[in-house]
């Protein structure tokens, strides 16, 4: 019996021994299929985590990099017309919101960024898509701008709103402007000259559908600045010019052409417009100097041809640190092919401008008075009038219209 019980015993001993091996294989397959699943688990979250990156511009991943910008211009503005048929109503008055604006860019990736900005009307408050493009800068020489912007023209309608001498833009400026436009540009320079060209749908074409009738069939665009003395690059972002600041100049030239008639919606006629500026700024300790001049080519194809000009000279002094004085003068002349609306138009305007926070933009007020010389009736003269008196210029059958802008302006 105690040979038969120690057998037993090393039995059961080996087959308990056994059991435990097949236990602890089972239990090291069970960890290491958990591990493998844990570890795909991980890997899949990190990979998502990554691309949730470049998922859209608002993301951690370069959040740090996404600038929020807002802009309001609160006015109060008077308007004067000597016109017979407005009777005792020639006298226009009340406050508005110019412009409200909200406007959201940053960095793509680090060569890759973008940009989008809306308009608020101020009549009813409806919100309007301006700025929607991203620039992708190529090397250190090229960039190129892709989707909804400002065409590089007219020097007065590429700088911003908010960076004006006077509360609105020139009346030459709302006459001959290229608005927005859809395309694609490249832009190039070096440290004394900048140059770009564009391809586009024309302008004034924000907005539109790749067949709207408002579509030029096909726009190009050029333009070329070059600048002299000790200024930067960056005082010509503005046309003011800070007590202090470098002595420079700038000197620019633009042309634009397009066509419009020949693809669907086709016209009878094809319309061949032909744009040109040659613009000047200088800027120095506390003053400032603009002056352009704007051509425009109209070809109807219906054997109307007309060529238009524009002129304007405008500058401004500070008499104190954040105290800035300022004037202008601008002209449009009409070609006599656009008859009966080929008069003249001549416009002054006197202002003052007061920067509550130094050599900032940000808060500022700003009184102007213009005075029209003659006549803005849209059958005698050819100059753009503001159906919402945007630039306090009503449409008239008199000479001497006179306005007053008061304005407040905040950026944030």
């Amino acid at each position: 019996m105690g040979v038969l019980d120690t057998h037993l015993s090393c039995f059961r001993e080996t087959h308990m021994n056994t059991k435990i091996a097949i236990a602890a294989v089972l239990a090291a397959s069970a960890g290491l299929a958990q591990a493998e699943t844990d570890l795909s688990l991980a890997r899949s979250y990190e990979l998502t985590n990554a691309a949730s990156g470049y998922d859209a511009l608002l993301s951690n991943y370069n959040a740090s990099n996404v600038k929020v910008k807002g802009q309001v211009q609160a006015r109060y503005q008077y308007n004067s017309r000597d016109d017979a048929a407005l009777g005792d109503n020639d006298t226009t008055m009340g406050f508005s919101i110019r412009r409200t604006k909200v406007e959201v860019s940053g960095d793509v990736t680090d060569n890759i960024s973008a940009k989008i900005k809306f308009a608020f009307s101020r009549s009813s408050g409806a919100a309007a898509l301006e700025d929607a493009y991203g620039k992708w800068k190529i090397n250190d020489d090229v960039t190129l701008k892709i989707g909804q912007f400002k065409q590089s023209m007219l020097r007065e309608e590429n700088m911003s709103s908010s960076k004006q001498l006077a509360s609105e833009r020139s009346a030459v400026n709302e006459t001959f402007n290229q608005g927005f436009s859809q395309g694609i540009e490249a832009s190039f320079g070096g440290d004394s000259w900048r140059g770009a060209v564009g391809f586009t749908d024309g302008f004034g074409t924000s907005n539109t559908a790749f067949n709207s009738s408002s579509e030029a069939d096909y726009a190009l665009n050029a333009r070329f600045d070059f600048i002299f003395g000790d200024a930067e690059w960056g005082q010509f972002g503005q046309f003011t010019s800070w007590r202090g600041s470098a002595s420079g100049g700038m000197i620019g030239a633009a042309i634009a052409y397009q066509s419009t008639g020949s693809t669907n919606p086709a016209l009878a006629n094809d319309v061949d417009m032909t744009t040109g500026t040659i613009d000047f700024s200088y800027v120095s300790d506390g003053w400032n100097l603009f002056a352009a001049g704007v051509w425009r080519n109209m070809d109807t194809g219906a054997g109307t041809d007309m060529d238009d000009f524009g002129v304007i000279v405008q500058g401004g002094f500070f008499i104190t640190d954040q105290d800035e004085l300022f004037g202008r003068w601008d002209a449009i002349f009409p070609d006599s092919n656009n008859a009966p609306a080929d008069d003249d138009f001549n416009a002054l305007t006197f202002g003052w401008n007061h920067y509550m926070v130094p050599e900032s933009h940000a808060a500022k007020f700003t009184l102007d008075l213009n005075y029209y010389l003659d006549a803005s009736d849209p059958a005698s003269t050819i100059v753009s009038t503001s159906a919402s008196g945007g630039h306090n210029l009503l449409s008239s059958t008199e000479d001497g219209q006179f306005g007053i802008t008061a304005q407040f302006q905040f950026l944030f």
